[in-house]
């Protein structure tokens, strides 16, 4: 399972609580947290992960250049994109959350703001109530489970992004809209 974050959308005590109902179930499962916060919140949630008995079963890489990325998001069968419902996470445009989708990882993320426009639930992606401990718990153990369905979200999730979100589409979009201006004047 990789967690790709700055560690600032959500609660960290979420990940342990997922973790720990993943673990029940699929007990060889492992978490590789990739990201690093802006003030030590990763340090934090090492120290929270082995009070909670977690750390044998979790990888912190830290922050990693974005060039080494592709090789991260390749070991990882699912990602998972937590984001407590606030006023900020329902207004964030979620970068990293593209990154993922435009890489083809298979993604979990909680139905927060634009998440739920990146994300086609069961076609790119899938989405969690909010705050739902156990219906994020139970969608990993579900694509755990599933490589045909996790290869088919991926393909879907790298397809659509890539034609939707890319640098080229987007600066042609942009490009257009300065057409529809500047013809008007």
């Amino acid at each position: 399972i990789l967690l790709y974050t700055r560690f600032l959308a959500y609660q960290p005590e979420r990940i342990v609580r997922i973790m720990r109902k993943v673990l029940e179930a699929k007990p060889d499962t492992h978490l590789l947290v990739v990201g690093k916060g802006l003030g030590g919140e990763e340090e934090d949630f090492l120290r929270l992960l082995q009070r909670n008995e977690l750390d044998h079963a979790t990888t912190m890489a830290g922050w990693v250049p974005p060039h080494e990325l592709p090789h991260y998001f390749a070991a990882a069968d699912v990602a998972i994109y937590p984001m407590d419902d606030t006023l900020i996470n329902r207004t964030k445009c979620s970068v990293k959350l593209i990154d993922l989708l435009a890489a083809g990882v298979p993604v979990i993320a909680d139905r927060v703001g634009q998440n739920e426009e990146y994300i086609e639930h069961n076609v790119t992606g899938l989405l969690t109530r909010p705050g739902d401990d156990e219906d994020m718990a139970e969608k990993i153990l579900a694509l755990l489970s599933d490589e045909a369905r996790r290869r088919a979200l991926g393909e879907n999730a790298r397809r659509q992004t890539r034609g939707r979100y890319s640098w080229d589409v987007l600066a042609r979009t942009a490009e257009r809209a300065y057409q529809d201006i500047l013809s008007r004047d």
